[in-house]
């Protein structure tokens, strides 16, 4: 088996469907095979799997595990020489599959490789970056991101600003990644601490220190209809993703850094519970004055 293809679904039905439908030509040729961990989903995700997809190996969780755990699950019974990580919200474009395990044959230093990411419209997403730091932390202002962009460019937040050439980066997104078997039999699977966010961040951490390059793959491209699975949950995910930030920095870093680290992200949190809270006032409001009767 050349390929094991591990998706994580929790209420994306549509997008998995189009997701499944986009494997055959991406994987050109390859022996592969489909695994689709369903997190308790509550739109039928996992009956269209199994009517529309017979081949697909499924396993529907009876409770949301997150995304780690649930990837574990399929992880330990993948039987394939590589294992690809990928969301339900991605749609591979034909070939693209096909490149990433081509090149990872072709270099056996490599750990882990990411591909091209393109928003629904065809745009660039961009792909491949440094390590967090509290300073990139610090970003997620957006005045503060554009106070950089305008001084350093794309170099600080990514490392480089073409992303049309092969590169070395420390981390890819775990929208689309894919790990040898033999490097996660090294490193280990990705770490059930994390629920959601992060998660492929210490992965690829653990990928690096272990000796292996990762690499961005432009040649390899990738729709990513981004944070289609948790837009509609907005408050909870900043929330998840700021925990999980504390766990990588807990694991990754020193105790100065840990602490700088958790200043920012309270203030980040802070941040985000301000502007849910002056939302919800806003939105009172317009509902009380459409209410109000004229004089």
């Amino acid at each position: 088996m050349d390929l094991s293809i591990v998706i994580v679904n929790y209420n994306t039905g549509h997008l998995l469907r189009a997701c499944l439908e986009s494997l055959p030509s991406a994987v050109s040729g390859l022996e592969y095979e489909v695994w689709v961990v369903d997190n308790a989903s509550q739109d039928n995700s996992a009956d269209m799997v199994a009517a529309e997809f017979p081949t697909v190996q499924l396993i529907a969780s009876e409770q949301n595990l997150g995304f780690a755990k649930a990837n574990n699950l399929a992880l330990k019974r993948a039987s394939g020489r590589y294992c690809l990580l990928l969301n339900p919200d991605t749609e591979p474009k034909p070939g693209a599959l096909r490149r990433m395990v081509d090149y990872l044959d072709a270099h056996p230093d490599v750990g882990a490789v990411g591909p091209k990411l393109l928003n629904s419209d065809g745009s660039l997403q961009r792909n491949g970056r440094p390590f967090p730091s509290p300073l990139r932390e610090l970003l997620g202002f957006d005045i503060i991101r554009k106070f950089f962009s305008g001084l350093l460019g794309l170099k600080f937040e990514f490392g480089r600003d073409d992303f049309d050439v092969e590169w070395d980066v420390d981390h890819v997104s775990g929208a689309c990644i894919m790990v040898p078997r033999r490097v996660i039999e090294a490193v280990g699977m990705l770490d059930e601490a994390f629920f959601m966010f992060y998660e492929e961040v210490e992965w690829c951490w653990r990928i690096k220190r272990a000796g292996y390059r990762v690499i961005y793959l432009p040649q390899a491209e990738v729709v990513h209809h981004w944070m289609g699975s948790v837009k509609t949950q907005y408050r909870q995910m900043a929330r998840l993703l700021l925990k999980s930030s504390f766990i990588y920095y807990r694991k990754t870093a020193p105790l100065p850094v840990r602490l700088l680290a958790a200043l920012v992200n309270v203030a980040r949190l802070a941040r985000n519970e301000f502007i849910h809270v002056g939302v919800g006032i806003k939105r009172r409001l317009r509902c009380w004055l459409a209410k109000r009767p004229e004089r």
